[in-house]
């Protein structure tokens, strides 16, 4: 599983499927762009539900990590991937 940072759509971030598998965020906007963080299987998966985004910044990770500015969303049933 990955966790990656990218830049997609400033007007409508979401993903383009749903439901999705992993959580997801998003943490801010530029100009003319948003920045999302995301957890997905592989970077496949990601541009599955992400496929305008842009400067992915990815990382292999083993778990979720909820924090007070990534709460665990109220749609998500899981703690584990």
């Amino acid at each position: 599983m990955i966790r990656a940072r990218f830049k997609c759509n400033h007007i409508d971030p979401r993903p383009v499927n749903w439901p999705i598998k992993h959580p997801y965020w998003v943490s801010g906007y530029g100009d003319r762009f948003a920045v999302v963080v995301a957890y997905a299987d592989d970077e496949a998966e990601l541009l599955r539900n992400w496929p305008d985004a842009t400067e992915i910044d990815s990382e292999v990770v083993g778990l979720y990590a909820f924090t007070s500015r990534f709460k665990k969303p109220d749609w998500f049933d899981g703690d584990k991937p």
